[in-house]
């Protein structure tokens, strides 16, 4: 992790240097190579004001750009602090009219709404500027992927599901076996167990990933077992107790269905 965040730093370093060279005033060189050397020292909360107080000065509109975009990257990063994040970068939409930079920043709003704000309905609607990208943008499956798994977030189950069934018809599709796990996960949400169950088996017949499969057997017995349909669910829970990762939750599972189907025979 501290490899990765350094490499990231080292990234960042190397792309504020070649700011630079965009403005050749003495005054504002120092003040970038002083956020620089803040960044280096990963004191970024200073490098943020240094950089804040330069977007108040008369810039070339491809300077402004690009240190709108690093403070974007900053808050995002290494702050942790979203919301200032989200605010440069659909500055950095308004002002630019490249596709670089567009592609670059809507990819970023997209990914902060989803992975940390949370804010799905902003989530979608910046996959869909960059689904009706011209020219055509080679995420499209990622950005699909992405806006289903959104609806599915806001519980428009039946929404979400027509979006997954796109990509199971697609066998090109780069979701296209995951697409069958959501839609199972839909059907299983809106308590249609028995849909829920079948679409899950078709999932574990494509599915090489171990781990997902044992994981998506312990969702088929839970349906089965909610469904009362107790035997079903007590041997499928037996045949992953020594794979689950917490073993003790199956055990506890296997348990109470023989409590039941024992009081059943009674």
């Amino acid at each position: 992790m501290k490899v990765k965040k350094v490499l990231k730093n080292n990234i960042l370093i190397f792309s504020l240097v070649t700011l630079i060279s965009c403005d050749f005033s003495s005054g504002l060189h120092k003040e970038i190579l002083l956020a620089q050397d803040y960044i280096q020292e990963q004191e970024y909360s200073k490098a943020a004001e240094v950089y804040e107080i330069i977007l108040k000065k008369k810039l070339s509109p491809n300077l402004r750009i690009k240190i709108t975009y690093q403070l974007g990257e900053i808050y995002s990063i290494y702050l942790n602090n979203y919301k200032p994040a989200l605010k440069y970068f659909k500055q950095v939409v308004e002002l630019s009219d490249e596709p670089l930079w567009q592609v670059k920043s809507l990819e970023k709003i997209a990914e902060i709404n989803f992975e940390y704000v949370q804010d799905y309905k902003e989530t979608i609607n910046a996959y869909n500027v960059l689904v009706n990208f011209t020219p055509r943008l080679q995420g499209q499956d990622f950005y699909n992927f992405r806006i289903a798994l959104s609806n599915l977030n806001l519980k428009n189950y039946t929404v979400a599901i027509e979006q997954f069934n796109e990509m199971i018809q697609n066998q090109g599709h780069e979701y296209h076996i995951k697409a069958f796990y959501y839609v199972g996960l839909s059907y299983f949400y809106m308590k249609n167990w028995t849909k829920a169950i079948d679409i899950w088996y078709e999932y574990i017949k494509r599915e090489k990933n171990r781990e997902d499969i044992v994981l998506t057997k312990f969702l088929i017995a839970n349906a089965y077992e909610t469904n009362e349909e107790l035997k079903r669910a007590y041997g499928i829970y037996y045949s992953i107790l020594n794979e689950y990762p917490n073993p003790e939750v199956v055990k506890s599972r296997l348990e109470s269905l023989y409590a039941r189907r024992v009081s059943r025979k009674r």
